[in-house]
């Protein structure tokens, strides 16, 4: 619960939000590159 309230505590700076931004990226990229079809599988 200390690790989601030190979250928070950071998004109030502008560098947490770019943070943010950047997981949020990275996750999503990661997460559309495993859902899609690797050429290997074929």
């Amino acid at each position: 619960m200390g690790a989601i309230l030190d979250l928070t505590e950071k998004l109030k700076e502008p560098s947490g939000i770019i943070g943010l931004i950047i997981i949020i990226a990275v996750v999503y990229y990661f997460v559309k590159w495993v859902m899609s079809e690797h050429e290997e599988d074929k």
